[in-house]
C-alpha cells in the first residue's frame, strides 16, 4: 500500500494497469542471549531486552552477512512486520527522484511513518521533501545489528514513529583487521550480479582510554530488467465478461501488447465520424509498413492479446528496469576516549556515494500528429496504405521513439554526516547520574543527470517535413514557405536550432535528427539535519527501592531543523521539454522537544506476582510550522511467575508534515487514472450512470485509460500533524525446564487520524460522479476533459482527510541448545556434537485499511490479503554450529493473496481470472568454515537464496509497488571470504 507520499512522475509513461492486479525476541542472536541490562530501542532506561513492554525485534549481523546481498534495505524487508514498498524494487519504474532509493516501511503504512534511527540518533532524510532514511547510505560493512518496534514510539523519539522505529546499530570499539570480499548472481544470468568488499580497521591507544576505526567499503549491483526474467511474458489481462454478471471480468493471459503504437511506429485510422481508432499499418525497422497481427482479446483501445510476440508491436516489458544498478563506496570512521573514568568524548562520521543508473521507457506520441498528405516520409508503399482510408479517416502517428533510447536517469548521491558528543556518569547522594550531549549534522546531495527525453516543440516540427520543390531535399516544413498552407502555424516551444527532419517510421534517423529532438537535462537536491541532543538517566536506588526495585527515570531535550532544495533544470522549467515543468523548490523547519520517562517496578517475588512493572513516557514538541503536539505512552508487564509474562502499550503518537507536505509549490506532473465514466466502470456506483451523463458522456464511452496524465500537485502550509493511537497486548513464555528457549505472541492495533495524504487524483475523478444529488462541483472543478470527452489535466494537493488503520499478531520462537547429549548415544554421529539454534517470527495481518477521507468510512481501500499483504509472512533461521563450521538454513513464507481490489464497491474476485496468487516458500542455505592452522583468521563462505528456483507469480511484477515481496532472479549463488586479525 503506496500512502508515503505522491509519487510525482517527471514525465508520462504508457501502459497503466495491464494486470490488474513484531517480534520481542532477537531474531537470530546465534550467539545467545544475556540478561544484562541494556538500553533497547523504545526506551531510553536499561533494562533486559524481554523485561520491557514494548516488542522488539532484531536482525543480527550473521543473518545480514548470510544473505548474500549488501542490500540493507532487502535484509529488513524480509522481517514479516515490514514492507517492500520502499525498497529498490518497490521505488522502480517511477521516473520521479526515487530511483534506486531504499526506504523501510514498517506494516505498510508509509515509508514517511516509519522513523529510522542510527544508534538511536536521526539521519539525514535521502530524497527533497522527505523524512525518510535512504538505507544505502548505511552500508552493511558498518551494521552490528538492527532493532525494530512496532508502534507508536514518538513519546521516546519524536516525529514520524506513528508505525515504529528502525534502529541501526553501527559496529563500535573493534581492534585488530577484518576485510571481507563477496560475490553472488543468479543461476541463470549476470543480471543482479552484486560484488562487495569492506577493510575495517581499528586500533586501541592510551592504555585503552582511546579507540580509533576506519572502514573504506564498496559494492556494485548489476541491475535487472523485465527482460532478464523468463517467466514474465508481459502477462497482462484482457477483457471476458460485463462486471457483476458471475463471470471473470477479465482473464490473465501472456503477450499482452499494444498493436497501436511501436518503436518503428503505426499509422492509426482515427474515424472522426465515430470516434473509433485502429491500426491502419505498422512497419520494420526499415519502414516498411506491414499489417498488424490480429488480436485474440482486448485489454483496452491501446493494448490487447496476441498470439505470440509481435515484431511491430510495443512491449511494456522491453523498457521495464525492474531494479537499477548501483555502485556505493564510501569511508567512515569512529573515535571513542575515556577524558576521565566518568567523561567519554565520541566521533562518528562517514561519507557515502551511491551512483544509480535508472531508465523508463522512451518518450512517445500517441496520435498527437497528424500525418500530412505531402510529407516526405511517405513512401509509395505506404500511399497505398493511405489510400484505402476512407472520407471520414484521419491518418495519425503513434510512436515510441526507441531510437532515441531510454529515458535516462544517471542519480549521484552524496551522504556525509558526523555525530559527536561526550556521555559520561557522576555519582551524587541523590543518584548516579547517567547523561549524554550530542551533536548531529548530517547532509545529502543528490545530482541528477537526465537524457532522451523529448523536445515536443522540435519533434512535432522535425515529423512534419516535406520535399522543398527548390532543392528537391527533404527539410522541415517551418523552413519551407512553400508548403506553408493555409491555416498551418509553427509548433510552439522550439528550440533555436536549425530543424532537422525525424522519420517516424522504422529506424532510419540520423545523429543529428536524434540529437535535435531529445535533450540532457540536470537537477540537485540538497537536504541539511542539524540535531543536538541532551539527555539524562538516574534511578531512585539511593533513597527509594520499592518492592521491585529502584524506579527508573530518564529524560531530555532536543533541537532539530531539516532543510530541503530541489533545484531544477532552467530548459525544463522554461517549458521546452516533455518532462513536466517543475519549479524549484525549497523549505524547511525547525521543532524544540522536551522528554521524560519513567519505570516503576511496583512489585516483584511476591505470590501471583513475580514481577509488576509500569512505564510512562511523554514528549512535547514545539515545531515552527504546525505549533505545539504532545505524544505519550503508558505501558505494562505483569509476571505471575517467572516464566509468564504479559505485557501492552498504549501510545498516542504524532508526525509533523514533512517539507514536501507543507512546501511543494504547485507542479506539474504526470498522474495514473482510470477513468470511471468508461462503459467497463460505470456501473461501479449506483450514482455513476446519471452523474456521467449529467456531465454529457455517453454511456458506451470508452475511455483511453493507458496514458499518464498531466496534472499539477502542491503543498499545503496549513496542515495539522496527523494523529495515532496505538497499543499492543502480549504473552512472552521462558519455562525455567527448557533453557533459552521463549515464545513470545503479541497483538497490535494502529489507528491513524487526520493522515496527511496527498489526494489520489483517482479519487477525485471518482468522488465527481459518485456524489448522491449530482456530480460533486468540489472535485469535479479540480479536472478537465478534453474535445473527446478524455481527462486531459488534474490537480491536487495535501490534506488532513485520511485514515488509516491495521492490527494483527506477531509470533517469535526462540531457541538454542546443545546436542551432545543426543549425539553422544547415536555410535558414528557422536561428532556432530554441536549447537543448534533456531529462531522464527511470524505475522498474521487481520486488517490493513485505508479511508482516503475519513469522513466517508463506506468508501475504504481494503488492503489485507493483497499484493504485498498476506494473511501470513513467516521468516526462519535454523543453523548448526560445530566447531569451525557453521550450516545455515532460512526459510521465508508468504501465504496466499489476491489480485483483485477488495473494496466494497468492486466486484471482489469475479474481477479477474485466476484470482488467487498461490503461497509460496523460498529457502536458502549457507556454509561458513572458519580456517584451521596457518589460515586462523579466515573465513569461507558459501550460499544459495532460492534453493528451489521459485519463479515470480505471473502477472504480479509490474516494476513498483509491494511486487518485492516475491523473490525476482530465480535461485542465487554467492560465495565470499573474511579475514580477520
Amino acid at each position: 500500500m503506496k500512502v508515503s507520499k505522491a509519487k510525482l512522475l517527471a514525465t508520462t509513461l504508457l501502459g497503466g494497469a495491464l494486470a490488474l492486479g513484531a517480534a520481542s525476541c532477537a531474531y537470530a542472536q546465534e550467539e545467545g542471549s544475556t540478561v544484562s541490562e541494556l538500553v533497547v530501542t523504545g526506551s531510553r532506561i536499561p533494562r533486559p531486552n524481554l523485561d520491557q513492554p514494548t516488542p522488539v525485534s532484531t536482525v543480527s549481523q550473521q543473518l545480514i552477512q548470510n544473505s548474500g546481498t549488501s542490500n540493507l534495505g532487502d535484509v529488513i524487508a524480509q522481517l514479516p512486520a515490514l514492507s517492500f514498498s520502499g525498497t529498490v524494487r518497490g521505488n522502480g519504474n517511477s521516473f520521479g527522484d526515487a530511483g534506486g532509493l531504499n526506504f523501510p516501511d514498517l506494516r505498510d503504512l508509509g515509508t514517511s511513518r516509519t522513523l529510522t534511527l542510527v544508534d538511536g540518533k536521526r539521519h539525514v532524510a535521502g530524497d527533497a521533501g522527505d523524512s525518510a532514511v535512504d538505507l544505502n547510505s548505511i552500508p552493511t560493512a558498518l551494521v552490528d545489528r538492527v532493532e525494530v518496534i512496532t508502534g507508536g514510539a514518538s513519546a521516546i523519539y519524536g516525529s514520524d514513529a506513528v508505525s515504529g522505529v528502525v534502529n541501526i546499530i553501527t559496529k563500535k570499539d573493534f581492534e585488530g583487521v577484518e576485510a571481507q570480499v563477496e560475490r553472488g548472481q543468479p543461476w541463470e544470468g549476470k543480471f543482479g550480479r552484486n560484488t562487495s568488499a569492506y577493510l575495517t580497521v581499528g586500533h586501541n591507544f592510551d592504555n585503552d582510554r582511546a579507540n580509533f576505526t576506519f572502514t573504506g567499503f564498496w559494492d556494485q549491483t548489476r541491475g535487472v530488467k523485465a527482460t532478464d526474467i523468463r517467466s514474465l511474458n508481459n502477462y497482462g489481462t484482457i477483457v471476458n465478461s460485463d462486471p457483476f454478471d458471475g463471470a471473470p471480468d477479465r482473464l490473465l493471459v501472456p503477450f499482452v501488447l499494444s498493436d497501436t503504437i511501436d518503436e518503428n511506429g503505426v499509422i492509426l485510422d482515427l474515424n472522426t465520424a465515430t470516434g473509433a481508432l485502429s491500426p491502419l499499418a505498422g512497419f520494420t525497422v526499415n519502414g516498411t509498413p506491414v499489417t498488424q497481427p490480429p488480436r485474440i482479446g482486448v485489454n483496452s483501445s491501446a493494448f490487447g492479446s496476441f498470439a505470440g510476440p509481435c515484431d511491430t508491436c510495443f512491449a511494456l516489458e522491453d523498457w521495464l528496469l525492474l531494479s537499477p544498478p548501483t555502485n556505493r563506496r564510501g569511508l567512515a570512521t569512529t573515535f571513542r576516549y575515556a577524558i576521565t573514568p566518568n567523561v567519554n568524548f565520541t566521533f562518528d562520521g562517514k561519507f557515502v556515494q551511491t551512483k544509480v543508473a535508472d531508465f523508463v521507457q522512451p518518450s512517445f506520441s500517441f496520435g498527437d500528429y497528424v500525418l500530412e498528405p505531402d510529407s516526405a516520409f511517405i513512401t509509395p508503399q505506404i500511399q497505398a496504405r493511405l489510400d484505402t482510408l476512407s472520407p471520414d479517416s484521419l491518418p495519425l502517428i503513434a510512436r515510441f521513439n526507441g531510437d532515441m533510447g531510454a529515458r535516462t536517469n544517471n542519480i549521484t548521491r552524496e551522504t556525509w554526516r558526523f555525530v559527536t558528543g561526550f556521555d559520561g556518569k557522576f555519582e551524587t547522594d541523590f543518584a548516579d547520574l547517567t547523561w549524554e550531549l550530542s551533536y548531529n549534522r548530517g547532509q545529502t546531495r543528490n545530482t541528477i543527470v537526465s537524457r532522451n527525453s523529448m523536445i515536443p516543440g522540435n519533434y512535432a516540427a522535425a515529423i512534419d517535413s516535406v520535399v522543398d520543390p527548390n532543392s528537391g531535399q527533404v527539410r522541415c516544413r517551418v523552413d519551407v514557405p512553400e508548403a506553408q498552407y493555409e491555416g498551418w502555424t509553427a509548433p510552439e516551444n522550439m528550440t533555436p536550432e536549425a530543424c532537422v527532419p525525424y522519420n517516424p517510421f522504422g529506424q532510419q534517423n540520423s545523429l543529428a535528427a536524434l540529437e535535435y529532438v531529445r535533450h540532457e537535462a540536470f537537477r540537485q537536491h540538497q537536504i541539511d539535519q542539524e540535531v543536538v541532543t541532551a539527555t539524562f538517566g538516574f534511578d531512585t536506588s539511593k533513597f527509594l527501592n520499592l518492592d521491585g526495585g529502584a524506579v527508573g527515570f530518564a529524560g531530555g531535550f532536543e533541537y532539530r531543523k531539516e532543510d530541503s532544495k530541489n533545484i531544477n533544470d532552467p530548459f525544463i522549467k522554461a517549458g521546452f521539454s516533455d518532462t513536466a515543468p517543475q519549479p524549484d523548490a525549497s523549505g524547511g523547519f525547525d521543532v524544540k522537544e522536551v522528554f521524560a520517562e519513567t519505570r516503576v517496578p511496583l512489585l516483584a517475588k511476591r505470590p501471583w506476582i513475580d514481577e509488576l512493572t509500569l512505564d510512562a513516557a511523554i514528549r512535547y514538541a514545539d515545531y515552527s510550522t504546525v505549533g505545539s503536539a504532545t505524544a505519550w505512552k503508558v505501558g505494562g508487564v505483569y509476571a505471575p511467575f517467572r516464566d509468564v509474562k504479559f505485557r501492552g502499550t498504549y501510545s498516542e503518537a504524532v508526525r509533523a508534515p514533512n517539507i514536501t507536505e507543507a512546501f511543494l509549490p504547485a507542479t506539474s506532473s504526470f498522474f495514473d487514472v482510470e477513468d470511471p465514466c468508461d462503459a467497463a466502470d460505470v456501473g461501479r456506483d449506483p450514482d455513476r450512470p446519471g452523474n456521467c451523463a449529467a456531465l454529457g458522456l455517453p454511456p458506451d464511452f470508452v475511455a483511453i485509460d493507458n496514458q499518464s496524465i498531466q496534472g499539477t500537485a502542491s503543498g499545503n502550509e496549513n496542515l495539522d500533524p496527523e494523529k495515532a493511537k496505538s497499543w499492543t497486548v502480549g504473552l512472552v513464555l521462558q519455562p525455567r525446564w527448557t533453557p533459552n528457549f521463549s515464545i513470545t505472541l503479541d497483538y497490535y492495533n494502529i489507528k491513524i487520524t487526520d493522515a496527511i495524504t496527498f489526494i489520489d487524483p483517482q479519487d477525485i475523478v471518482n468522488n465527481c460522479v459518485d456524489a448522491s444529488g449530482g456530480p460533486d462541483e468540489s472535485f469535479c472543478s479540480l479536472f478537465t476533459r478534453d474535445e473527446n470527452n478524455q481527462i486531459d489535466f488534474v490537480e491536487s494537493t495535501y490534506l488532513n482527510a485520511s485514515k488509516l488503520e491495521t492490527s494483527g499478531w506477531d509470533l517469535t520462537v526462540s531457541y538454542q541448545r546443545g546436542i551432545d547429549d543426543i549425539t553422544a548415544r547415536m555410535g558414528a554421529l557422536r561428532a556432530l556434537d554441536g549447537n543448534f539454534t533456531v529462531a522464527i517470527t511470524a505475522n498474521h495481518l487481520d486488517k490493513l485499511r485505508l479511508f482516503a477521507f475519513q469522513d466517508r468510512p463506506d468508501e475504504v481501500q481494503i488492503n489485507e490479503l493483497t499484493l504485498g499483504n498476506p494473511e501470513w509472512k513467516l521468516l526462519s533461521n535454523i543453523s548448526y554450529d560445530q566447531g569451525p563450521v557453521r550450516v545455515a538454513w532460512k526459510t521465508r513464507f508468504v501465504s496466499r493473496s489476491v489480485r483483485y481490489n477488495r473494496d466494497p464497491q468492486r466486484d471482489g474476485a469475479e474481477s479477474i481470472s485466476p484470482s488467487q496468487i498461490e503461497p509460496v516458500w523460498y529457502h536458502d542455505v549457507i556454509v561458513r568454515w572458519k580456517l584451521p592452522g596457518r589460515f586462523d583468521g579466515f573465513e569461507v563462505y558459501g550460499g544459495i537464496n532460492n534453493l528451489f528456483d521459485e519463479e515470480p507469480p505471473l502477472g504480479v511484477v509490474q516494476g513498483a509497488g509491494d511486487d518485492g515481496i516475491y523473490d525476482l532472479v530465480g535461485r542465487y549463488a554467492f560465495a565470499g571470504l573474511k579475514a580477520r586479525f
